[in-house]
C-alpha cells in the first residue's frame, strides 16, 4: 500500500530576510568605513611625521658638517638663473648621494629662459631634477600629476621655513636665501647657525608641508583654475592688488600685514588665483626671493589661502614675476597647507615634529616662525 508523504519545504531566505540582511551589512559598512578612513589616514599622517623627521635629523647632520643650517638659496651662478634649493643641500643626508654627485653644482639648476619661454635657456641637470623623492612628498597628497613648467620635475610637499610676516621682518625664519642673494636685500639673510636661533630650537620651525599648487590651470588646459571658494583654493596663490608692501618695517608693518590678511581672509568666491606656477613645482631649484616653490612663511596660520600683496619681491612694480604673484615674493603670505584634518605638521630646528592644528593663536604662530623674536612662547601654546 502505498502512502504519499508531505512535500518537504525547501530551506532559504525569504525576500524580506534577504533585504534585511542586506540593510545590516549595509549599516555595518558605513560604521566602518570612517573608521578605515581614519586609521588610514592616521598611518598617511605618520608616515609624513616620519618624513619631516628624516629632513630634520638630515639638516642636523648639515649642520654638524657645515656649523649651519642649509640655505633657502645658495646663488651658485653669476647668471640670472635659478639656483639649487635647501632640499639639494642635504641630498647626502638623506642618503641619496648618487643623486646628488649627479648635479653639476657650477651650473644652474634651471636656466631661466626656460621658464620665460625665451630663445635662450633650457633644461639643465635635469637628470637629477626629474627625479621623484619619497621622502619629499606626504602621503595624504591627492594631485599626483605635474601642473607647472613642461616636463614632470620632481616635487616636493615639504617647505623650508621662510620667516615672516615679511613687512615686519623678511626673512627672519630658519631656511633662508645665503647671504649676498643678489634678488633679496634683507640683514637677515643666511647661513643660520644653532647659535642664531635665540628663541630655542624647540620653538623656531624648520620645516613645514604644503599641497602641491594648483597654478592658474594654464599649464594644463583639461583642468579648471582652482578659485577662491573650491575645493583646490588652498593650493593657489591669489594677488590682493590693493595692498603694496615693503619688506622690514618693523612694528611699522603690522598694519600693511593686517590688510594683507584681511583682504586674502576675505576673498570673493570665484576669484582667479594669480599664478602659473605652483608650490612645490621642484626640490631641486629655486631663488632667493621665490618663496611660492620650496618654502612657506609664517604668516596666514594653516590651511588658509596663500596670498601676495601688488609689490612682494625683488621685481617691485614692474609686473614681473613677485609683482604679478607668479612667484610669491619675500612679503608673501605663503601659507603651510596639507590634506591632514585640521592642521599640518611642523618640524622644528631641534628636530622634534608636532601637529599644529589651524586653530593656533595667530601671534603663537608668528612667533613660531621667527628665530629670533624675542617671543615667549609656552610649550601649551600650540
Amino acid at each position: 500500500m502505498c502512502h504519499n508523504l508531505p512535500a518537504r519545504r525547501r530551506g532559504g531566505f525569504t525576500l524580506i530576510e534577504l533585504l534585511v540582511v542586506i540593510a545590516i551589512i549595509a549599516v555595518l559598512i558605513a560604521l566602518l568605513l570612517p573608521a578605515v578612513q581614519a586609521a588610514r589616514e592616521a598611518a598617511r599622517r605618520a608616515q609624513c611625521i616620519n618624513n619631516i623627521k628624516q629632513l630634520g635629523l638630515a639638516a642636523h647632520n648639515y649642520v654638524s658638517s657645515n656649523n649651519v643650517y642649509p640655505c633657502q638659496t645658495v646663488q651658485n651662478t653669476s647668471q640670472w638663473a635659478w639656483e639649487p634649493s635647501w632640499a639639494a643641500s642635504i641630498l647626502p643626508n638623506l642618503e641619496q648621494s648618487p643623486i646628488y654627485n649627479s648635479i653639476n653644482f657650477n651650473l644652474p639648476m634651471l636656466e631661466i629662459g626656460f621658464v620665460t619661454s625665451n630663445t635662450f635657456g633650457g633644461r639643465a641637470n635635469s637628470t637629477s631634477g626629474l627625479l621623484a623623492l619619497a621622502t619629499l612628498l606626504c602621503p595624504s597628497e591627492s594631485l599626483t600629476h605635474e601642473i607647472s613648467f613642461t616636463g614632470t620635475w620632481g616635487q616636493t610637499n615639504y617647505a623650508g621655513n621662510y620667516g615672516g610676516p615679511g613687512m615686519i621682518a623678511t626673512c627672519n625664519g630658519t631656511i633662508v636665501p645665503a647671504r649676498g642673494d643678489i634678488f633679496v636685500s634683507s640683514p637677515k639673510l643666511g647661513p643660520v647657525t644653532l647659535a642664531s636661533v635665540t628663541d630655542g630650537t624647540s620653538n623656531t620651525a624648520l620645516f613645514s608641508e604644503h599641497l602641491l599648487g594648483y597654478g592658474t590651470g594654464l599649464d594644463d588646459p583639461t583642468k579648471s583654475a582652482a578659485t577662491a571658494g573650491s575645493a583646490f583654493a588652498k593650493r593657489s596663490l591669489f594677488q590682493i592688488s590693493s595692498v603694496a608692501p615693503p619688506q622690514d618695517q618693523g612694528l611699522l608693518g603690522l598694519t600693511l600685514a593686517q590688510s594683507l590678511m584681511s583682504g586674502c581672509q576675505s576673498l570673493p568666491n570665484g576669484t582667479p588665483p594669480s599664478s602659473d606656477a605652483a608650490f612645490g613645482s621642484s626640490w631641486l631649484f629655486s631663488q632667493g626671493y621665490v618663496t611660492a616653490n620650496t618654502s612657506y612663511t609664517h604668516f596666514m596660520t594653516p590651511n588658509k589661502y596663500s596670498c601676495v600683496g601688488a609689490e612682494s619681491g625683488f621685481f617691485g612694480a614692474q609686473g614681473n614675476f613677485s609683482s604679478d604673484g607668479a612667484n610669491g615674493g619675500t612679503t608673501a603670505a605663503v601659507t603651510a597647507t596639507s590634506n591632514h584634518p585640521g592642521g599640518v605638521n611642523i618640524g622644528f630646528a631641534d628636530g622634534s615634529v608636532k601637529f599644529i592644528k589651524d586653530s593656533i593663536n595667530l601671534q603663537t604662530w608668528w612667533a613660531l616662525g621667527s628665530r629670533n623674536g624675542g617671543e615667549v612662547v609656552s610649550a601649551d601654546a600650540y
